[in-house]
Parts: C-alpha cells; structure tokens; sequence
C-alpha cells in the first residue's frame, strides 16, 4: 500500500513550530543579548541566510531540544517572505515533495550550521552592523 505524502502548504509552516539544537539555540539567545537584538528570531534568519549561502546540504541536528519560533515569526508573517524562505529552502535541499517534517528538519539543519559561522563572526564583532559588515566581506573573498 502507498502511502499518500502530504504536500508542503504554506500554512502548514507559518503555523509550524521551528526548533534547531539545544546548543545553535543558545548560542541564538546569547548573541542575540550580545548585539541587543530585541527579536529571537533575527540572529535565527541570519543563520538561515549564512547556512544557505553555502553550497552543500547541512547535518541533520542530532537533538531540537531548543526553544520553538512559530514558522510566521521565524519567515515573516507577509506571504511574499515566507513563500520565499520556502522556495530557498526547498530549492538549496534539491528535493521534490518534502513534507513539513521534513522542512523542519531542514530548517533545523540551517539554522544549526548558521549559528556556528555566525557565533565565529559576532566574537570579533561590537554590533550587528559589524558582524554583518564581516560577514559580507568573507562571502565577498570567496
């Protein structure tokens, strides 16, 4: 008997929780007081962002023991930025038909490995205008 996969809807992940490792989410929580974020979720998109700008797929997390963001507040809650994190998502993973189970894992995967370049970065940096200033001048060095 084949079982039916159910297709990933948009509303499926605005209304899905997200969680990365119990580590990647407090080293989010820490940098995100170190550069006086006032949003969980901003150092949560730059790691997406720095995760996907790499080329291959990331490790799948070994535990999501970290705290949840809601998929509207982590992608935005205007239907045009969260169709977009999806299609850069789904496109990055190179997979057809992925489940929500599935995206949250890959989710899960970016955000984990973003944090970890990111963590490298915000050490050196004294703002996010800094670390993002750092950032933008290694992407451009490779």
């Amino acid at each position: 008997m084949n079982q039916i996969r159910p297709p990933l809807q948009i509303g499926d992940i605005a209304r899905a929780d997200f969680r990365t490792s119990f580590v990647a989410d407090a080293e989010n929580s820490r940098i995100q007081k170190t550069l006086e974020l006032p949003y969980r979720y901003q150092p949560a998109r730059l790691a997406l962002s720095l995760s996907l700008a790499q080329p291959t797929a990331p490790t799948p997390i070994s535990d999501s023991g970290g705290r949840p963001i809601r998929g509207d507040t982590l992608f935005g809650q205007d239907e045009a930025d969260l169709t977009l994190w999806v299609a850069l998502i789904v496109e990055h993973s190179g997979a057809v038909g992925l489940t929500r189970r599935e995206f949250q894992d890959l989710v899960a995967g970016h955000w984990a490995r973003g944090m970890a370049i990111l963590s490298k970065t915000e050490k050196s940096a004294s703002s996010i205008e800094d670390a993002f200033a750092q950032l933008m001048s290694d992407a451009s060095s490779h």
